[in-house]
């Protein structure tokens, strides 16, 4: 409907060139071919800036996004009387001093007063989340990377709970709903008085519950770090753990160095795709120019006989072309660009802000890929003869 719409609009346009406006009523004249043709290669397009846009803009943005001195550790079981020890450690081994956070575990029971159960749900992560036990912590400022969706932020000491956004979409829960956990046979109670979002990418400790201190401060808990450790440093882990048998280390640096092996493999391989794309957009559009060729013949016979120079003919053919191409590019720009903003905003969670450059490109390919498939085409309509055009025409 946008590809028949704009070329009625173009049909519309006042000029006193001949050419100009001979070319567009042709297209008018043929709207079901100058339509299927514009779709055509308007979908081949979009297929071609989708993979242009993921391995150039997309891709790199997110593998931007784990800054390079991000935390690869993380160290939990931490008990009261060994956080200013281990501190110590990590600060003489030339790590900067971490900064711990409280951890009580807790099972969710019930939702406003009814009990919940992996059966609740059907969906499996849901299932997932409520058959294991959360970890709960509390705190009265705001942690960094946090942001506020919905609701407020926790004030004082009445009993109440900030969420993880994602968690609680997953679980079905809103603000207001009153949540009750097992805490170490003990009962804790509070409602949802705020959403909010993480910044994953910061490789920080975050939490999907978060209650004041006043709630959960007397309840039995260990605390849990973060921290970058270098490669130069790599006995640090045994040292700790030999020091403090306790504690568990987790080294999450092979599980990124691993997502980096995929994502390089994954831009290889849309390189690979990148050339089949423009191969068979294309083929596309050859194949959808000839479906036109007597029509054309036709035409070219008409305006030859009327004393049409070939000059005339060419710029007659070169404005379908570029017609065509500029359409079919501008709606694959469009609509690569919104499916690039979702895929960002909702999938890899990051901004996509290349609209221009993606409705730039798609003009560019759209004319580009316009006049490599139907110069051949036109150039042998422009040398025929009129007798030639309509003999042509009628085989």
């Amino acid at each position: 409907m946008l590809a028949y719409g704009a070329l009625r609009l173009l049909a519309h346009l006042k000029t006193s060139y001949f050419v100009v406006r001979f070319a567009l009523t042709m297209h008018i004249r043929r709207p079901a071919f100058a339509v299927i043709q514009i779709t055509a290669l308007g979908l081949a397009l979009m297929a071609l800036l989708m993979v242009l846009l993921l391995r150039h803009d997309l891709l790199p943005s997110w593998q931007s996004a784990i800054p390079p001195n991000a935390p690869n550790r993380f160290m939990t079981n931490i008990m009261e009387d060994q956080k200013i020890a281990i501190a110590q450690l990590l600060e003489d081994a030339g790590l900067d001093r971490p900064a711990f956070y409280p951890m009580v575990r807790g099972r969710l029971t019930e939702v406003n007063g009814q009990p919940i159960t992996a059966d609740t749900y059907q969906d499996e992560n849901a299932r997932r989340l409520v058959d294991r036990e959360f970890n709960l912590s509390y705190t009265d400022q705001l942690p960094q990377g946090n942001r506020i969706t919905s609701g407020h932020w926790i004030e004082g000491d009445a009993p109440q709970i900030s969420m993880e956004a994602g968690i609680a979409k997953t679980l079905h829960l809103k603000i207001g709903d009153q949540l009750s956990f097992e805490v170490a046979g003990e009962r804790v109670e509070a409602p949802i008085t705020s959403l909010r979002k993480l910044d994953w990418s910061s490789m920080r400790v975050n939490f999907f519950v978060i209650m004041p201190p006043a709630q959960l401060r007397d309840m039995p808990q260990s605390w849990i770090t973060s921290y970058y450790q270098s490669p130069q440093h790599e006995s640090l882990d045994f040292d700790l753990t030999q020091a403090y048998p306790n504690l568990t280390v987790v080294d999450v640096q092979n599980t990124l160095q691993q997502l980096q092996s995929v994502l390089d493999q994954l831009s290889n391989a849309l390189g690979f795709l990148f050339a089949f794309t423009i191969a068979a957009a294309v083929l596309v559009l050859i194949s959808a120019i000839a479906a036109t060729q007597d029509e054309r013949y036709r035409s070219a016979a008409i305006l030859k006989a009327l004393g049409a120079s070939r000059q005339a003919l060419a710029k007659i053919a070169l404005i379908e072309l570029l017609a065509i191409g500029s359409i079919a590019g501008l709606l694959a720009g469009l609509f690569s660009g919104m499916a690039a903003w979702a895929l960002g905003r909702y999938v890899l969670e990051i901004e996509f802000n290349a609209f221009a450059q993606s409705l730039m490109m798609g003009l560019v390919f759209g004319i580009t890929v316009c006049l490599l498939a139907g110069l051949r085409f036109m150039q042998r309509i422009q040398s025929a003869s009129a007798i030639e055009c309509l003999r042509e025409a009628q085989t």
